[in-house]
């Protein structure tokens, strides 16, 4: 029969004494704090970007291109580009999670894309974007609290083939 040395229960808990108690409760929800000017432009920006989607002129180029890139953040911790593709509206990120030690300091950096329609069709979309602990859905939410995104900029890329590029300095 196998048994633990003596004192190894007490050892193990007063060790992971702190890391119990956090584990159990919720995380708490961060709401980014903006003024009644910014949460208009935030929805207007958001609006402004599922209606461009729905036009019947962005639809027959998603039917020929698949995939339409219009829109580059820059951030301290992330880089993203958001395209209209056929089913919505897609961010491809990539994190900068640091540095290694053990790893001889390399960054490391996690890559990944999501379908970020929710923000941009609910009546709740801005709320839930504000609320948001990823660092790349909290950069776009940077970006269109602090810039009012001109829809003929986004008609124009488009047109042209290229991207809106905004860098940002995250607030959160």
């Amino acid at each position: 029969m196998v048994k633990a040395p003596e004192n190894f229960l007490d050892e193990y808990l007063s060790h992971e004494k702190g890391s119990g108690i956090r584990a159990s409760t919720k995380p708490q929800e961060r709401i980014r704090k903006i003024s009644a000017e910014e949460l208009a432009r935030l929805k207007q920006n958001l609006h402004m970007i599922w209606g461009i989607y729905n036009t019947p002129e962005i639809k027959e180029v998603l039917a020929r291109k698949h995939k339409i890139r219009f829109l580059d953040v820059e951030s301290v911790k992330a880089s993203l580009h958001i395209s209209y593709v056929d089913k919505g509206i897609l961010m491809e990120y990539e994190l900068n999670t640091g540095s290694k030690k053990e790893l001889a300091g390399a960054q490391i950096y996690k890559q990944a894309e999501m379908n970020i329609n929710r923000y941009f069709t609910l009546e709740t979309g801005a709320e839930e974007l504000l609320k948001t602990n990823n660092v790349a859905l909290q950069s776009v939410a940077d970006v269109f609290v602090e810039k009012e995104i001109p829809e003929t900029d986004i008609w124009n890329v488009i047109s042209k083939g290229e991207q809106v590029h905004l860098a940002t300095i995250s607030c959160f």
